[in-house]
Formats: C-alpha cells, sequence, structure tokens
C-alpha cells in the first residue's frame, strides 16, 4: 500500500510532514508487518490533479530534505533486511474492531447522533499505549484463544454464533471486556429482546432496560476510589442504568452522580476460568487508563517497557524461530532514554550501560530523538 513522504493533497490543510516523521511512519508499517515501503510518486508532478502531492523527488529536486530523508530510509532498510518474512508476534491484548458495528452503530434515529465508533476503539487503543501495552486490533472472525484480555468497544451487531464464541473464550480463560450499545442487534440488525446488551447479557450477568444517551455538556462521575484511583473519573455521551441480574457479578465501580448516583457503572462477571467485564459509560482514553490496569491485572498482562518509557514509547514485535525483533517508536516532540533492554541494537542509537562505549552489548541504553525508531534483535524463547 502507498504511503506519502510528506504532504498529501487531498485533506483540508495537507501539512508538510516534520524531520523524523518519514522515517518513522515508515518503520512503523514495517514494525506491524511491512516487507515493502512503497511510495507516490516517484516524482512530484508538474502538472495535473496530484502535481501538490509530496513524492521522492519534490519539485525542489534532489537537493531538498525529502529526498535526503528517502535515501537515508533506503539505508535504514537495508540494515533491517534479516526482519523481512517474519511475521507480527500476537500481543496480549486486542482491540476487537468490527466494521459492522460501525456501520450500523452510526446509522441515524438511533439514541444519540454522537457515537463515533472509531473514536471508541481508539481512546482504548490509546489508553492501552499509554500503559505501556502492546495491543493488536483484530476482527470478529479472528481467532481470540491467543488474547488474555479482549477490548470489545460498543460491538453493536453480534449474531449468535459470535455471542457463543465471545463465552467460549471467557469461559476458557479470556477477559472480555465490552460497553455501552454492545450486544443489541444480530447481523440482519434485528433487536435482540429482552433487554440490553442483548445476545451478551447472560454472558455479562448484567441488564439494561433503556438506553442512557446523555446530552451535549452533561457527564457522570465515576467513583474513583474502588479502582485505587486519586479521583473520580468523568463518564460522558452515555450513562447506562445497569441492573446486576447474577450473583457472579462484581461490582468494580459505581455512579457518583447523576441520575444513577450509587448504581453500578463497571461490573465484571466470573465466567468459567475467565471473565466478562461492562462499562456502561464513555470514560475517554484518559479514564480508561484509570480503569484498564483493574483489567489488565485480572488477565495477568503485564507491559514490557520499563516504566520509564510507557506512554511514551511504543513497542512492537516481529518473530522468526530464531529471532523476535523489537521495534520502539518514540511517540512524542522530546527525546527518551528506554533501558534494561536485552539484545542486539540494528538499528538507534545506544551504549554501554557500563564503559558509555556505542557497541552492540547485551544491556543497552537507547536514546530515541523525537519521533526516533530503534530496532533490537534478540534470540526466540
Amino acid at each position: 500500500m502507498e504511503h506519502s513522504t510528506s504532504a498529501v493533497n487531498w485533506q483540508p490543510v495537507n501539512v508538510a510532514k516534520r524531520p523524523g516523521d518519514l522515517a518513522r511512519d515508515s518503520l512503523l508499517h514495517v514494525a506491524h508487518g511491512a516487507d515493502g515501503i512503497c511510495f507516490f510518486q516517484w516524482r512530484q508532478s508538474a502538472a495535473g490533479a496530484e502535481k501538490y502531492h509530496s513524492a521522492m523527488v519534490p519539485h525542489a529536486g534532489e537537493d531538498s530534505a525529502v529526498f535526503r530523508g528517502v535515501t537515508e530510509l533506503g539505508a535504514t532498510l537495508a540494515e533491517l533486511a534479516p526482519v523481512a518474512g517474519s511475521v507480527r508476534e500476537p500481543a496480549a491484548v486486542a482491540v476487537l474492531f468490527d466494521w459492522e458495528s460501525w456501520w450500523a452503530g452510526e446509522q441515524d434515529s438511533h439514541p444519540t447522533s454522537r457515537l463515533d465508533y472509531r473514536q471508541e476503539a481508539l481512546d482504548w487503543y490509546s489508553a492501552l499505549l499509554a500503559l505501556g501495552i502492546r495491543a493488536d486490533v483484530i476482527t470478529t472472525d479472528a481467532d481470540l484463544a491467543p488474547y488474555r484480555l479482549l477490548v470489545a468497544p460498543v460491538l453493536h451487531v453480534v449474531p449468535g454464533d459470535l455471542a457463543d464464541r465471545l463465552a467460549r473464550y471467557a469461559e476458557g480463560g479470556g477477559h472480555l471486556v465490552t460497553t455501552y450499545f454492545s450486544g443489541v442487534v444480530d447481523e440482519n440488525d434485528h433487536v435482540w429482546l429482552g433487554g440490553y446488551p442483548g445476545a451478551l447479557r447472560e454472558l455479562l450477568g448484567v441488564r439494561v432496560e433503556e438506553f442512557g444517551p446523555l446530552l451535549d455538556g452533561d457527564a457522570v462521575a465515576v467513583d474513583g476510589d474502588a479502582l485505587s484511583l486519586d479521583g473520580d473519573l468523568t463518564g460522558t455521551l452515555w450513562a447506562d442504568r445497569v441492573d446486576v441480574v447474577d450473583p457472579a457479578v462484581e461490582v468494580l465501580a459505581e455512579y457518583r452522580s447523576g441520575e444513577h448516583a450509587g448504581r453500578p457503572v463497571v461490573t465484571r462477571r466470573r465466567a468459567g476460568s475467565g471473565t466478562a467485564a461492562y462499562v456502561g459509560t464513555r470514560l475517554g482514553a484518559e479514564g480508561l487508563a484509570g480503569l484498564l490496569p483493574r483489567l489488565l491485572d485480572a488477565a495477568e498482562v503485564r507491559s514490557e517497557l520499563p516504566a520509564a518509557a510507557r506512554g511514551r514509547v511504543e513497542l512492537t514485535v516481529r518473530r522468526t524461530e530464531d529471532h523476535r525483533y523489537l521495534f520502539l517508536v518514540n511517540r512524542t516532540d522530546e527525546a527518551v532514554t528506554v533501558t534494561g533492554l536485552v539484545g542486539d541494537v540494528l538499528i538507534g542509537a545506544h551504549e554501554d550501560v557500563l564503559t558509555g562505549t556505542r557497541e552492540d552489548v547485551p544491556q543497552s541504553h537507547l536514546t530515541l530523538p523525537p519521533r526516533g525508531v530503534a530496532v533490537l534483535r534478540e534470540p526466540a524463547p
């Protein structure tokens, strides 16, 4: 799939990439499984509809920052030749992204027109990144077994066979978490009767009689004490009135304010060897970062990054039978030093912890410049 060396020409405002963006974006593609980096276009058109779309050789010619960035990227990719042919190593956590729930959930004549399915998924993914947790994004037909925690926000469309798979996943030891407006309709957009969350009601052990959309500007407080937080969380967009209908359900948090104050808002039910959790309001990425540690602990998921790098560095792993390749991407505009990682440094500034020499060493300090990337190779376990 093509991508751009710098600005595109189809957005309302087409901003040029900053120094480091080209390499970072390209190496993120490699980290996530690409074995080739393909650009549109080779030479920037002098005429036509795409003459202002960036290219490998821009209007300024070869004596330009863009072309120098492209040639530097080529040299970097040559150093990463051993990565070609490797595969993505599954993470312990997955975010379930369902296109049909996106389409169906944002139709008109719904409880609210403010629902943004893509943003819901991004909130959960962003919260996991902030905690230094690797996460895959998968579709409903993917194998769920590799994942210890499965996040399925606003999973509106749940056919019967998917409900059965999710139940088997939890009963087999997986930990599921879903949200408001989930499990409501089947594959034909027909409502599952008997109360929400419909097809997932029995698995979650909760029942909602009516939808709880909030008006613009309205918010509810969620008790942070139960989640061992310093302050309350804030819920917006939606606030379900949740009734617990199974004694196996544990209430993780209650509403602190609003019409449902004192009632459950975050619940979790033991299901076989696993659990199924429900979140009845929109907490946003920051609020979810406060909730997720409780869910991650139950799933026995820990960050693979040192504490100082969490939220600042993204980690992605590719592997062969013999090696793991750790891609570390600085998500910030400041330099970040990552310590305590083991392996040979294929690209990235590093130094020996003891001597300060810049050599391949068993354990390294990696200094990632703003938007910088490093790649380590370690033996496969």
